[in-house]
């Protein structure tokens, strides 16, 4: 790292001091990112030798080096034709104060949190946008929504239409991104809060359990989490789901065991009538896959959980997990049969057109912060997306999922939220955890500098 010389180097006083105003270095304060292989997410072809010009917090100018000067007194990085590439967006996590540098080190300069205790995000949200805190840009959901009796004690429990747009309206109180329904809002309770957010002008994203996908995005959800609500479209009879999901872990695992035996035809009718309503999905499919390998050890040997904490890994608590779902040996075999049937619907759904968005559902068991998103990225290009459509997946798409046009898309005049990677992901998306830098609100942070102190 350099910086460009200055050519006004002398002291002058008097009539001089015009003069030294005048040649004051332009660059000063600048970085000028040189010698990159751009993606900027837009979809169009990589640049090669590329220069990034970032000025506080934002992109100045961007393009081929024979397009764009580094500007005089410049702070100069030569990046040696590796590639930049947009901030990665979680487009599902549950942020924890611990989790923030975890996701920063590994890329991620953004996340949709879609559910937690609302005052604690605000907060957090708000210490992350001043500065005062590094961490990812959160778009928070505030409380999830949830039936009677709610799930979890951070949820907003409500009983009647009038409780839902109660829930609604304080969540819009506190700025929220989006609002989140959970497993046991019912159809009667959905349209209120649909109703009540639309005169709000707020998305509603779902985790379904008492009403079917296909219902719930023709209602006007906008987003669907985890596939829930697939199954029960594909079905002839989803009564006997809606009634498993009087109970959390009952209605997960019959949700999961339920795509084993779905045909592609049914896959294919459903996906359909989804893309027709122009609902996005954000599969987790990293949650699923969790579930099936429970089990098993050398699945939980091969995740990176470096950057877990030993107390955090404690309470994860999976044999409790087990324990608690109720998971039999004979479950397993079940729940991995139908991984290969969820990609497929993914892969008909990412094909014909649906919007696809990378999330995690971390930090939940095994899923580690940051890491995780790498892991979900590879699966989704196991599903059947290039490793293209997958980083995509994780910026614009993303972006646009949360109604941001400034991230997710590397121009001139956007934030200047962009990562080093070591290796080509567009021709192999593991390549996406070879993180070296990370500039997030015009930050230059390497990632040894934000592992220290864990």
């Amino acid at each position: 790292m350099y910086s460009a010389p200055s050519h006004c180097t002398r002291a002058l006083s008097g009539a001089g001091l015009v003069l030294l105003v005048a040649c004051t270095a332009p660059g000063k304060g600048k970085t000028a990112f040189v010698d990159a292989l751009l993606f900027d997410g837009s979809g169009s072809a990589p640049i090669p030798n590329a220069t990034l010009i970032v000025s506080g917090s934002r992109i100045e100018r961007m393009g081929p080096a024979g397009s764009v000067s580094v500007p005089r007194g410049a702070t100069v990085i030569h990046l040696d034709g590796k590639w930049v590439v947009p901030g990665l967006i979680d487009g599902h996590t549950h942020v924890e104060r611990w989790t923030l540098p975890r996701y920063l080190a590994s890329g991620v300069t953004a996340v949709r949190d879609v559910g937690g205790i609302t005052d604690s995000l605000v907060a957090l949200r708000s210490e992350i946008g001043s500065g005062a805190t590094a961490g990812p840009r959160l778009f928070i959901s505030g409380a999830m929504i949830d039936g009677a009796p709610a799930t979890w004690p951070d949820a907003t429990e409500v009983f009647k239409p009038e409780d839902a747009r109660r829930a609604v309206d304080r969540l819009v109180l506190a700025d929220v991104s989006q609002v989140k329904v959970y497993t046991k809002v019912d159809r009667r309770l959905l349209e209120a809060v649909l109703d009540e957010a639309k005169t709000l002008n707020v998305p509603v994203t779902a985790h379904l359990g008492k009403v079917d996908a296909v219902t719930a995005a023709r209602m006007g959800v906008s987003a669907i989490e985890h596939l829930s609500g697939v199954v029960e479209s594909s079905v002839r009879n989803p009564a006997p789901f809606f009634r498993a999901h009087d109970d959390f872990f009952t209605g997960w695992i019959a949700f999961e065991r339920g795509w084993a035996p779905l045909d592609s035809a049914t896959l294919d009718r459903t996906a359909r009538a989804l893309i027709g309503s122009k609902v996005t999905i954000i599969p987790t499919l990293i949650q699923h896959q969790t579930y099936a390998f429970l089990e098993d050890s050398a699945y939980a040997n091969r995740l990176d959980l470096t950057g877990v904490p030993a107390d955090v890994r404690k309470d994860w608590d999976i044999p409790g997990l087990v324990e608690r779902a109720r998971l039999k040996p004979v479950d397993y075999p079940v729940l991995r049969r139908s991984r290969p049937v969820e990609n497929q619907f993914v892969r008909i759904y990412a094909r014909e057109g649906g919007r696809v968005v990378v999330g995690t559902d971390s930090p939940n068991q095994l899923i580690a912060p940051g890491a995780s998103l790498h892991e979900e990225m590879a699966l989704l290009v196991e599903a059947g997306l290039s490793p293209t459509d997958a980083l995509l997946a994780a910026t614009r798409d993303a972006a646009r999922l949360l109604g941001i046009d400034s991230l997710g898309v590397l121009a001139a005049g956007k934030p200047a939220d962009f990562i080093v990677l070591g290796g080509n992901p567009l021709q192999d998306v593991a390549n996406t955890k070879r993180v070296e830098r990370v500039v997030q609100f015009g930050v230059d942070r390497t990632v040894a500098d934000l592992r220290q102190g864990w």
